[in-house]
């Protein structure tokens, strides 16, 4: 399969009209389906282990633990400040959070739980919401609040990934 991109290295284009909030609303709310769907059957130990990076556990809850960055930003776009406020690069809160502690369960309770609440407060925001313009800190572009919903389901997609890569047994090669 194909390497997947690191996070730091994509590059965004925020070109879409604001009439594509429903289908990011859909893609933030599905989320959880999604993760819901690929974690039913996962075995709780199995999560907790990973040599090469993070776990599927870790993955989880770091989707959980930036929840708080993302209703920050919400925040500032909604104060119209001027630059968003910035992540921790280092992912301090994910490392320190020992995630591969709890189960599964509660990992994607805790999840759904902050989710809610986003989608239940960006549900009925109108264009002029959508379209306030802030300065992403790290990337040192302006970008739409609907574009930083667009960001963060593209950041929901990246780790979805991961944990689904990390839940496939890899095959035998063939003759063994």
């Amino acid at each position: 399969m194909i390497q997947q991109t690191p996070w730091f290295e994509r590059a965004f284009n925020f070109d879409f009209p604001v009439t594509n909030f429903s289908v990011i609303f859909s893609r933030l709310e599905g989320t959880l389906f999604r993760l819901q769907a690929i974690l039913t059957n996962a075995d709780d130990d199995y999560c907790s282990y990973n040599t090469d990076g993070w776990s599927v556990k870790e993955h989880l809850g770091h989707l959980s633990d930036l929840e708080e960055l993302w209703w920050k930003r919400l925040q500032d776009f909604l104060d119209r400040k001027e630059i968003l406020t910035p992540a921790d690069l280092t992912n301090t809160k994910t490392n320190e959070a020992r995630h591969n502690e709890k189960s599964l369960e509660q990992l994607m309770q805790q999840f759904v739980v902050e989710r809610q609440r986003t989608l239940e407060t960006i549900y009925g925001f109108d264009r002029g919401t959508l379209s306030l313009i802030s300065v992403h800190p790290r990337l040192h572009q302006p970008m739409r609040l609907i574009d930083s919903l667009y960001f963060v389901a593209e950041h929901d997609d990246h780790h979805i990934a991961k944990i689904s890569g990390l839940l496939r047994k890899p095959e035998p090669a063939p003759g063994n």
